[in-house]
């Protein structure tokens, strides 16, 4: 019988004591789940985040920032020093995607742009939050393409609020200071919560110091395009509303849009709106959004909580001021008053 050799016999040797351990621990499951809510709402929020490119002045490479999704037809907010004077940025989606968008409208006294891109399909589209109770110190998620990174993400905390910096000139007040880590190529990106929410546009870092950077709130950016992109701009129509938006819990469904006037009858002061038409309502901008494509003498039904009932109300529009007047017959004559809408109760229920 010959001897096995030496290497052969190590060789078995190290078999039989890989077969003598315990491996019943490899079989178990992982003590942690590594999903946290970062994770999860850098997860839920990717699809609607895209990259905006816009020709640099006198040549050259390319200008590169971000944008966000912030209505599923296509409707994108960013920052108006990333799209300057151009009219048509191309943007890249996050399906890979390129389109050329058309520019909404680009306002330096805000730093903020809205863009629109040709679309058949619905877009994911990221919430607003209500920043009325940002809280210092909370936790923040900034995404973004700084440098052409694509879909870089950061986190910090909301170190302060409403600070004030100089951009080109034009004072920009209310912002928010954080410490996630921003860099060009940030523009136009989103700032968000631990629940995925839209709290901030990013505009702006110290460039002398680390760890100091700004985003525009997303209060703000409702209110400019409650202003900008109104119904009444849209679609021509008037819905004769006055609407404040309210917080009412820490968690779950916290907001509110509280009816403060309306110019007829049938709503009154104090009435929460839930829906307008088939558009769930939870900031004022969604209900000027919810009426883009609507006509003057429309019946849209609106869902409003009213101390403590459900009611279902049915509002006419009306065509807003002014609408088929030339431009300068606009600027140079008195403008006729708005028709007034009207509104009907239809429904009511116990909530």
């Amino acid at each position: 019988m010959r001897p096995i050799p030496f290497r052969t016999a190590a060789a078995l040797a190290a078999l039989l004591f890989l077969l003598s351990i315990d491996i019943s621990s490899a079989s178990e499951p992982a003590p942690f789940s590594r999903r946290n809510p970062v994770t999860e709402a850098v997860q839920k929020t990717k699809a609607a985040i895209v990259t905006v490119k816009v020709p640099r002045p006198g040549g050259g490479k390319d200008l590169v920032g971000t944008g966000v999704i912030i209505d599923e037809r296509g409707i994108i907010v960013t920052n108006q020093h990333l799209v300057g004077s151009c009219q048509h940025p191309t943007l890249r989606l996050q399906d890979g995607a390129l389109v050329t968008a058309d520019v909404v409208f680009a306002e330096a006294r805000w730093d903020l742009a809205a863009l629109r891109i040709p679309t058949d399909k619905k877009h994911h589209a990221l919430p607003f939050a209500d920043t009325d109770d940002l809280m210092v110190g909370e936790t923040v998620i900034a995404i973004g393409h700084p440098y052409g990174y694509t879909n870089t993400v950061s986190t910090g905390i909301v170190s302060a609020l409403d600070r004030e910096i100089n951009m080109n000139g034009d004072l920009l007040a209310g912002l928010i200071q954080t410490n996630a880590s921003i860099n060009p190529g940030n523009s136009g990106g989103p700032l968000l919560n631990v629940n995925g929410e839209l709290i901030g546009i990013n505009c702006a870092l110290r460039q002398e110091a680390q760890g100091i950077a700004f985003a525009i709130p997303a209060g703000t950016v409702k209110t400019v395009l409650q202003k900008l992109m109104s119904a009444a701009r849209i679609s021509g129509v008037n819905h004769g509303l006055a609407c404040q938006d309210k917080i009412v819990s820490e968690t779950g469904d916290r907001q509110r849009v509280v009816v403060a006037s309306f110019q007829g009858d049938g709503l009154k002061a104090g009435d929460a709106i839930r829906a307008v038409g088939a558009w769930t309502v939870r900031n004022s901008f969604d209900v000027e959004r919810s009426l883009w494509d609507a006509k003057p003498g429309d019946k849209v039904k609106l869902k409003v909580d009213r101390q403590g009932k459900a009611l279902e109300v049915e509002l006419t529009l009306a065509a807003r001021p002014g609408a088929g007047q030339t431009a300068r017959t606009a600027t140079t004559e008195p403008q006729p008053a708005a028709a007034l809408p009207t509104a009907r109760i239809v429904g009511a229920s116990e909530r």
